[in-house]
């Protein structure tokens, strides 16, 4: 995952241009520009800045936007890839093949890898609820005056593509449910599959069984597909 797109780097470059103005007046003063000898004064219109202290103010100002950004996003993107992880196991045919399992010992570890995604999902969904707090605290902490570093959370929140977030999350507890459906199938029947004629497959003697097998396994595809199409609009 990388929320931290070209995008909203961007976005972080015409944050400065906007709230420059009123960082330089939260400054500790440089050096003034120095003035020609034969130049008359001129009535003060606010701090002047040569060209070199208006650079260095801009990068400093950059760099404690993107840092408070980074420690914010970064946290997010860190469990967004840990899930993406997890998930892809999941999306394994393997998972759908009931002969893949050696034992009901290998659904008792799936079952506990599912709960720790449901964990994680659980974690992440409360990332992005505290992303609005979060962002302000760092933004803060950075030493900017917290009336701009509102306004520069404000519009950072508006950089996150927050339809897709939530689409995915919804899908992703939905997927999750399904997986917790499928191994408690597995562990009902077990035994009650055998290899099917092409690899990967299982066939069941009751038909009634095994429309159920070709539910959940079609519920799980479905989903996960919609679940990866979200996370592509989630880079994009």
């Amino acid at each position: 995952m990388n929320l931290r797109s070209p995008k909203l780097s961007r976005l972080l470059f015409h944050l400065l241009l906007a709230f420059l103005p009123a960082a330089v007046q939260a400054q500790t003063p440089l050096l003034p520009a120095a003035k020609s000898p034969t130049a008359k004064p001129t009535p003060s219109a606010g701090p002047q800045f040569s060209e070199q202290q208006l650079q260095e103010m801009i990068a400093k100002l950059q760099g404690r936007i993107q840092h408070a950004a980074d420690a914010v996003i970064g946290r997010i993107e860190k469990m967004e890839a840990d899930i993406h992880l997890r998930f892809s196991y999941l999306r394994k045919p393997a998972r759908l093949d009931p002969n893949s399992y050696g034992s009901k010992d290998d659904i008792t570890s799936w079952r506990t890898s599912v709960q720790q995604l449901r964990d994680m999902e659980n974690t992440l969904d409360k990332l992005y609820a505290n992303a609005e707090t979060d962002l302000g605290t760092a933004l803060v902490q950075q030493q900017i005056n917290p009336a701009i570093a509102d306004q520069i959370r404000n519009e950072l929140l508006k950089s996150f593509p927050w339809p897709t977030i939530k689409k995915k999350s919804e899908l992703m507890k939905q997927f999750i449910d399904a997986h917790e459906e499928l191994l408690a199938f597995y562990d009902k029947n077990w035994g009650a599959w055998k290899r099917g004629p092409t690899p990967g497959t299982a066939v069941f003697d009751d038909p009634n069984v095994s429309a159920t097998f070709q539910t959940l396994k079609g519920k799980i595809n479905t989903i996960g597909q919609q679940i990866d199409d979200q996370y592509t609009a989630l880079v994009q």
